[in-house]
């Protein structure tokens, strides 16, 4: 090899030595097969993905998906009682009629044997099906024996929501019932329920007695003083009602009084004719 080109070989291995150089740690791959670092802490989406919940997508979407169309049928079974039609339906004829005929076999055959059997508002005759309600009424004659009916056994109003299941047209029927039929709100539910109005028990009062009655406030007032105030007025009160009420006397446990007893020995029989007994008068 020509000298000139060793010599410059050899500069230029110089110029390379004497550069600067800057190591880099090199990066160990995971091995094969194995995606995630051998050591740290899951991330919280690994974890929630590894740990199995109690039901998967598909199966709460078939689940809210079932009872959603149960739903849908009762609906459409109380507005085909409310239009007349009372005869019973097969799950097919119902599904027919709500154009629901691509239902899985499996929804309905668990319409036909628990959903629908086993519903309040559903009654079942020979395999078929027809709506229920709480009440047999359709008339406005037949609501007012119901709610004189209630009435007369104290079992209280019916709701205004459980008559428009039974009643076509419940707005107008109670509307023609008038004065004999009253509407309370409950306060808790807001809820409105109607109730019988029986004219047999209205009392008939002097208009100035009512206005003594409503001008006298006993609000707050202690019986005592009420009593007390009557007997002014010369009105005895009724005491014969009244029950007195006597405390029970407390008494501290451990001091009962002992009933004195003979005393009776059990043990040293044998010195029955040795032991003598002084009393001291």
């Amino acid at each position: 090899m020509d000298k000139s080109l060793l010599r410059e070989r050899e500069l230029f291995l110089k110029r390379a030595r004497a550069l600067p150089v800057v190591e880099r740690p090199n990066r160990q791959s995971p091995p094969h097969g194995n995606s995630s670092p051998a050591s740290g802490p899951p991330s919280a989406s690994a974890s929630k993905h590894s740990v199995p919940s109690y039901m998967d997508l598909p199966s709460k979407q078939q689940f809210a998906g079932k009872f959603n169309l149960l739903s849908r049928i009762i609906k459409y079974m109380k507005n085909r009682h409310l239009e007349g039609d009372t005869h019973p339906l097969s799950v097919e004829e119902i599904l027919e009629e709500t154009m629901l005929t691509d239902t899985p076999k499996s929804i309905v055959k668990w319409l036909e044997d628990e959903a629908l059997p086993n519903n309040v508002k559903i009654l079942r005759i020979n395999h078929k099906f027809v709506f229920r309600p709480l009440y047999k009424v359709r008339n406005r004659d037949e609501l007012y024996a119901l709610l004189r009916k209630h009435d007369v056994k104290g079992l209280g109003g019916i709701y205004l929501d459980d008559l428009m299941e039974c009643l076509p047209d419940c707005e107008n029927v109670l509307a023609s019932l008038g004065d004999d039929a009253l509407r309370i709100v409950n306060p808790t539910d807001k809820k409105t329920i109607i109730f019988f109005n029986d004219h047999s028990s209205e009392l008939t009062a002097d208009e100035v007695f009512k206005q003594y009655w409503r001008a006298i406030s006993v609000e707050g007032m202690p019986e005592a003083k009420i009593e007390e105030y009557l007997q002014k007025q010369g009105i005895q009160s009724m005491s014969a009602d009244k029950k007195k009420f006597t405390p029970a006397i407390k008494t501290k446990k451990g001091m009962r009084k002992r009933s004195e007893r003979p005393v009776k020995i059990k043990d040293n029989l044998h010195m029955n004719d040795v032991l003598k007994e002084f009393k001291t008068d």
